[in-house]
């Protein structure tokens, strides 16, 4: 019950976040001009690469206290962390924010300093998730969500304004509320003592560092479509690709929820039938959440109309839910728990730089946003395929889930293509109905399981 009580409680918080979501996916676009949308997509497709900041420190963090109880741990040494991870990323941004007065780009200079607060809030965040501080993380992050939305509102509807650096500029202070709640909540438990150390924090960057380059090839694998699409096309079709692409990380908000308390659970066993039963319940996840598509479609043509083009773009990337959601919580967790830091940033980047090159001459062949958005669908199935025939064989798809795949992608693109949204919205209905008939025996026994996992 602790499992599930512990996603509920990050679900919860991204539940809230889908109100940020929301806004900035199907209110903004109405506020704003597409070229405007363009370009503070464009901010936040920067805004992914944050991380690579803190060189890996907040990653070496994530895996030294995985599984950890946080009261049997020295409270100097986590206030150290502490102070070494603030000093260490002020001077990163000192250096960031001189740069970009350079190149006197606002959009640059406000994303330096988001860097400092988005990467402190990582390595408070992380620390959380690590030791199973669920409670505190849901808290953290809702504060977050509710900060930003109510800034948000205001921008919109008090001062109405049209500018995307403006709102830009909301996002970076929502940042900055929730480092000073994080800073707040950590002095409070552990309190305040300015002193750290230098020296024995090498041994956190070492291992941080192979995790931060595994996870940035597997975050540039998610947005390769948009920075093809970037470099590729007009700001306006790239407004529509990454108008897709904000609405499918609508999903995703969920999807992280559910990762962030697997990697404790993951972290724990030995027992390899964990992995899979985790990889069924993700796949049935997957397939459920493309009923969700139906009211983004009927959102945007009678909302949105001017992002109607996006519509094909997502019923392609929407095939790749199931996929990223293993990818997410099942094999970047596995790959964690169970393999060398070497072993998952050796075929992180491979998958990476195979996926870029694939990606790539898909977009010089068909020149269209529709191949790209096909061919990183892809990439994400194929690289499933891969963890589950080579490193992890547990994970291997049997006769029935590979019809379940098969039915998947058919049933999915013909209903959301070929069928009016309320058509395709009952067929869909119908098919889930269907699935959860047809595997009612396997759903019963995937959820007992999933209750002994605490055992």
């Amino acid at each position: 019950m602790k499992t599930l009580k512990n996603i509920l409680n990050v679900a919860l918080s991204n539940i809230v976040g889908f109100g940020t979501s929301f806004i900035v996916g199907f209110i903004l676009p109405g506020i704003l001009t597409v070229a405007q949308y363009g370009s503070y997509r464009q901010y936040t497709l920067y805004l992914s690469f944050t991380y690579l900041f803190h060189l890996g420190f907040a990653d070496g963090i994530y895996i030294k206290y995985g599984g950890e109880d946080i009261n049997s741990l020295d409270k100097n040494v986590l206030r150290n962390e502490h102070n070494f991870a603030n000093v260490f990323q002020f001077m990163m941004f000192i250096g960031m924010f001189l740069i970009s007065l350079i190149t006197k780009d606002p959009v640059l200079i406000l994303f330096s300093v988001v860097t400092f607060f988005s990467n402190v809030t990582t390595y408070q965040s992380n620390f959380l998730q690590a030791v199973g501080q669920f409670n505190t993380f849901t808290i953290a992050s809702m504060f977050r969500s509710i900060s930003y939305i109510l800034l948000l509102l205001a921008g919109i509807f008090i001062f109405k304004s049209e500018d995307y650096i403006f709102y830009i500029i909301l996002n970076v202070i929502s940042y900055i509320l929730m480092y000073l709640y994080y800073e707040y909540i950590f002095i409070g438990k552990l309190g305040f003592n300015p002193s750290f150390t230098v020296k024995d924090k090498l041994s956190i960057f070492r291992v941080g560092f192979l995790i931060l380059l595994a996870n940035m090839s597997l975050t540039f694998v998610g947005n390769i479509g948009s920075w093809i699409a970037n470099w590729g096309f007009s700001i306006e079709n790239f407004a529509q690709y990454s108008f897709q692409n904000s609405v499918l990380n609508v999903i995703i908000l969920i999807v992280n929820a559910v990762a962030l308390v697997f990697y404790n659970l993951i972290s724990k066993t030995d027992n390899p039938k964990v992995a899979n039963v985790i990889k069924q319940l993700t796949l049935l996840l997957g397939i459920f959440g493309g009923l969700a598509f139906f009211v983004f479609k009927w959102i945007i043509e009678f909302f949105l109309p001017a992002y109607t083009p996006s519509i094909e773009l997502l019923s392609i990337t929407f095939v790749s839910i199931p996929y990223i959601m293993i990818s997410k919580i099942v094999i970047s967790n596995l790959y964690k728990a169970k393999r060398s830091e070497k072993k998952y940033i050796r075929d992180s980047i491979l998958y990476a730089l195979a996926a870029f090159a694939f990606v790539y001459v898909v977009f010089l062949v068909t020149q269209s946003l529709s191949g790209i958005a096909w061919a990183t669908t892809l990439c994400y199935f194929l690289w499933y395929m891969y963890v589950s025939r080579r490193e992890f064989t547990n994970l291997k798809s049997d006769a029935s889930e590979w019809m379940l795949i098969i039915s998947h992608v058919l049933v999915f693109y013909l209903t959301a293509n070929f069928l009016n949204i309320y058509m395709g919205f009952l067929v869909y209905a119908i098919y889930l109905l269907a699935i959860l008939v047809l595997k009612r025996v396997e759903l019963q026994g995937i959820f007992q399981q999933i209750l002994k996992m605490e055992e």
